[in-house]
């Protein structure tokens, strides 16, 4: 009769500290706590997590296989700055998935998923500028949740996996400046994801296709802007 172990196998411990890292680091590289270009140095970020060295590591060679960071010789690591064209470039991509699940899964769209996919539509008599910072980080959660949904329809786990690795730069360009005031994007939001509901509900898949080609369009225009803000603020500081 097999028994349960009194201690979990060293070899499990390990991945599982891998893991903590790599989360740890992934999710400061999405809300800039660590921003584009920063250096990253192994000595550093293991003081602050209280690890060794060895999982920092493999946590940011996992970071560089995706993108990421980047190596920087014997300098170590740093996080990737993106130029304007391979942003775009991310965004050519995000359309493609998107626009393939739509056409690959829309006998999947059921109207519990499209009463989901409302909930990210924000009420027109909530302002912006009233949310407190955690009410404006489930939007946010719920926006990236809103485009998750769509690519899932696709039925493709691989799919959901490259898009969810390729949106943390699309979700970092967020954090950072925004070229339009916060009630200008909440309409211009509401109104291109209103436009992809409406589609999906009936079903129909040009006009959803169209319709999430509209909001890439708009939300890539966004993060370009935004991106040029954000360069131009770090060169007079």
């Amino acid at each position: 009769m097999l028994t349960q172990p009194a201690v979990p196998p060293i070899g499990e411990e390990h991945r599982s500290l891998n893991q903590q890292v790599y989360a740890a680091l992934l999710a400061a590289i999405a809300d800039r706590r660590m921003g584009p270009g920063q250096r990253l140095v192994l000595d550093e970020l293991a003081a602050q997590l209280k690890v060794s060295r060895t999982p920092i590591r493999v946590a940011l060679t996992r970071l560089a296989a995706e993108g990421l960071v980047q190596p920087t010789g014997r300098m170590g690591f740093s996080v990737t700055r993106l130029s304007s064209q391979q942003l775009l470039e991310l965004y050519d991509v995000r359309l493609m998935c998107e626009s393939y699940a739509v056409e690959k899964g829309m006998a999947a769209v059921t109207p519990e998923l499209l009463e989901r996919l409302g909930e990210v539509i924000i009420p027109k008599d909530q302002h912006p500028d009233s949310l407190s910072p955690a009410e404006r980080l489930a939007h946010v959660l719920k926006d990236q949740e809103f485009h998750r949904l769509i690519v899932a329809l696709a039925g493709n786990p691989t799919l959901s996996d490259l898009y969810d690795r390729m949106n943390i730069h699309i979700h970092a360009m967020r954090v950072g400046p925004l070229p339009v005031s916060p009630l200008e994007r909440r309409e211009m939001n509401n109104a291109e994801h209103s436009a992809i509901i409406a589609a999906l509900r009936a079903a129909d898949v040009a006009a959803a296709k169209a319709a999430i080609a509209d909001h890439v369009a708009s939300s890539a225009r966004r993060a370009a802007s935004a991106m040029e803000m954000d360069q131009a603020g770090g060169a007079t500081t």
